[in-house]
């Protein structure tokens, strides 16, 4: 008979290297699957807010440090702007700062400390989940069994697709999803800013983007409404195209699908949680997922913890863990829906104040229970 695991949790990213790194470190015997191998690329602006370092902190001491004597940060800065495709709107600093990072060096980082940790992790692509059974299957046919199974594999999630068929959860996206396209591009001769930019009024229900690097400028775009790629690629190219630089057939633009408002309240059924962008928990203003995946992660982890003889609980107190999480996701989206189109017609005044408030409200940390 093969060997039954403590947990198995699909997917290496934030959110599945900190629930292993909390689980292996209470002697929780922990297997992670991931589907490719790693160091792997991950399209992401890679912007950090001030909360998502301090909870990240509190599970690797000693991580804004290392992300600095490894070079992983490309940017940090206070200030910021919100403007439209022809004049700013506001301009400030905020209290704590943006720290732009490296997602493939960021992702490595989480990944060596999981397994520094003590977590077995396998590169494994899984294409069946067996809810009922508590095991999964690989596409090279290895069958893994354990007695709790954590998906943390993304917005196109299997284990959350697989929790769907059983009417348990909504299919992914099936709430909310935003087609986000996003590139690289020299900073070299270019009058890019050293600070974060959004850009409103170009895309319904969305926003554009730029954020500064070393050597190289993120500029991206993303809409709830707009979902033909070619429509949404010509508006980043209207955006930033006066140059030329866009329409070069070297520079790159990759998409991918955000889970825009896409949280589940009850992620997950008995011993098989959803953590992070495979739950929905990325932020329905601005899409910050991060902070989401750590946090839930450590939730997650508490729940399996303190159900471990009481296995098909665990799903129950992971929700009510989370309610403070989905407080806040409830509060952005409405906020989305009622604001995010205003802004570019807001008085200058009225804007500052919203915008100041919101970052003060983009910074209140969670509190772990």
């Amino acid at each position: 008979m093969s060997k039954i695991y403590d947990v198995i949790i699909i997917g290496c990213g934030p959110a599945g290297t900190t629930a292993g790194i909390v689980l292996a470190r209470k002697g929780v015997d922990v297997l992670i699957l991931e589907k490719k191998a790693f160091p792997r690329f991950k399209l992401c602006a890679g912007m950090l807010t001030q909360k998502t370092l301090d909870f990240a902190e509190s599970i690797y001491p000693g991580l804004e440090r290392k992300l600095e004597q490894k070079e992983i940060i490309r940017n940090k800065t206070k200030e910021y702007c919100i403007r439209t495709k022809d004049r700013q709107l506001c301009s400030g600093r905020s209290k704590d700062s943006f720290v732009l990072v490296d997602r493939q060096q960021y992702d490595q980082l989480w990944h060596d400390k999981a397994s520094a940790s003590g977590a077995v992790i396998r590169q494994e692509h899984v294409v069946q989940v067996d809810v009922t059974a508590s095991r999964v299957v690989t596409h090279s046919g290895r069958v893994y069994r354990a007695r709790y199974i954590l998906g943390a594999d993304g917005g196109a999630s299997r284990v959350r697709k697989t929790l769907a068929r059983e009417k348990v959860v909504r299919p992914p996206w099936s709430r909310g999803a935003a087609l986000a396209l996003e590139t690289f591009v020299s900073r070299e001769g270019k009058a890019f800013p050293d600070y974060p930019e959004l850009i409103v009024g170009v895309v319904p229900d969305g926003y554009a983007w730029s954020f500064p690097g070393r050597s190289r400028q993120r500029v991206g775009i993303c809409s709830a409404r707009t979902l033909d790629g070619k429509i949404l690629k010509n508006r980043l190219q209207n955006l930033w195209g006066e140059g030329g630089f866009l329409n070069n057939g070297q520079i790159r633009i990759q998409g991918h699908v955000l889970p825009y408002g896409d949280y589940e309240k009850s992620p997950g059924y008995k011993n098989v949680l959803l953590l992070g962008d495979a739950a929905g928990l990325a932020e329905p203003l601005l899409g910050e997922g991060i902070y989401y995946a750590h946090a839930s992660a450590g939730l997650a982890a508490q729940a399996v913890m303190d159900c471990w003889s009481k296995t098909d609980r665990t799903a129950f107190l992971y929700a009510g863990l989370l309610g403070d999480i989905l407080k806040e996701m409830r509060f952005r989206w409405y906020l989305r829906k009622a604001g995010l189109g205003l802004l570019p017609v807001l008085e200058s005044r009225f804007l500052s104040t919203f915008v100041h408030r919101f970052f003060s409200r983009l910074e209140s940390r969670i509190q772990r229970r």
